[in-house]
């Protein structure tokens, strides 16, 4: 690939600086790097730098190259559908490909020594007497319910393909994908999922219902939520660590795999199970 945009990590002087050294490896290799050009007084003019408007930022670059953490790799995989090579400056970065003293692998993207491995994601729309009335949204690690600081407990009604699941009271959900089931999802005690399966993880946050337990649902499934009318409690949607809306209580909530997928590029040799087992230690 010689056609490459840039995304740094706003506000970060370490992601800046690694950004002007993968210019210079890129820009020997022949490349034309796109950036935004808000990033031009932190960058400087360079041959073969391209400055643009953010909106136009992918129109001509055939991968993205992501400084930053997990996060800026959400927010990136939001606004584009390019492959997505990362150098991580988070403090865990299951999704990050490189680490900063890498840097010399990106030779390897230049002369395409790489694979592409899509991941799945979760599109979301919210419902009221069959009228939607939040704009869809995509995710790719997970959507959440939660009563937030409420500290009244809600009630949570859980369909799967219309037939029920099971209602809980409990402080919120999380319903991951594979690629989210070692962020949030894991810290409630879900599943670790090999992130090449189709597949969605939905984990309980301090039930109070015995039987809340972890469950998985097939790739293709519909899965619908909704406030019980038991509960009194407030619940709130959030997609990715993004605020959506205030559940209403007619409101339905129906999650299913997104038609996009996030493609990531993988460089090194290393598997998941390698991966896992090192950034678990750092924790």
């Amino acid at each position: 690939m010689k056609n490459i945009a840039l995304l740094i990590k706003p506000d970060n002087n370490k992601a800046v600086s690694l950004a002007m050294e993968s210019i210079d490896i890129l820009i020997d290799k022949g490349c034309r790097i796109f950036i935004g050009e808000h990033e031009k007084q932190n960058i400087g003019e360079h041959n073969n730098v391209i400055y643009t408007n953010e909106s136009r930022l992918f129109n001509n670059a055939e991968c993205v190259v992501v400084f930053g953490g997990d996060g800026t790799i959400m927010r990136t995989a939001h606004k584009t559908e390019l492959p997505i090579l990362s150098v991580n400056l988070g403090r865990i970065g299951y999704m990050a490909e490189l680490e900063p003293d890498e840097l010399h692998l990106l030779n390897e993207l230049v002369y395409d020594n790489f694979i592409i491995e899509d991941r799945m994601m979760l599109s979301c729309s919210v419902y009221s007497e069959g009228v939607e009335v939040s704009k869809p949204v995509i995710s790719l690690n997970d959507i959440v319910l939660s009563k937030g600081s409420y500290s009244i407990m809600p009630e949570i009604e859980v369909t799967c393909n219309g037939e029920e699941v099971g209602r809980y009271f409990e402080d919120g959900l999380i319903c991951a994908t594979p690629t989210g089931s070692t962020a949030y999802s894991l810290s409630a005690g879900g599943s670790i999922v090999d992130p090449g399966m189709e597949c969605f993880c939905v984990s309980h946050i301090c039930p109070q219902s015995f039987y809340a337990k972890p469950m998985i649902f097939k790739g293709d499934s519909v899965l619908r939520f909704r406030k019980g009318k038991r509960g009194h409690g407030r619940l709130l949607l959030v997609s990715d660590g993004e605020f959506v809306k205030e559940i209403e209580d007619n409101d339905v909530v129906t999650v299913k795999k997104s038609t996009r997928a996030t493609k990531l590029i993988k460089i090194k040799k290393n598997d998941f199970y390698s991966v896992m087992n090192s950034k678990m230690t750092d924790i």
